[in-house]
């Protein structure tokens, strides 16, 4: 798990059951990002939370992340791809 200060980063694949059957990132959720608004009240620990989210190009991560800014969460960031959230993550990030 990673953790950012003494907050425990929230890391969330929006991809499709069969785009995560091909390799997801360590402790990943999965949640498709329409559902994402159901979702985050039973996973997220506060509004000043961080959060990661991720899928295949940027694109559905970017529509969870508008979902989750309007419902008032502070630090969420659209990690783009697998790949670059991966690389972003190992990286000396700060949210």
């Amino acid at each position: 798990m990673f953790h950012v200060g003494h907050k425990e980063l929230l890391l969330i694949d929006v991809r499709s059951p069969v785009e995560w059957s091909q390799g997801y990132l360590e402790s990943a959720v999965r949640v498709e990002w329409q559902d994402i608004s159901v979702a985050i009240l039973s996973l997220a620990e506060a509004l000043d939370q961080p959060i990661v989210l991720y899928c295949r190009s940027g694109h559905r991560s970017g529509k969870a992340k508008m979902i989750l800014e309007n419902m008032g969460f502070t630090r969420v960031v659209n990690g783009g791809s697998l790949a670059e959230t991966e690389e972003f993550l190992n990286s000396a990030c700060c949210i």
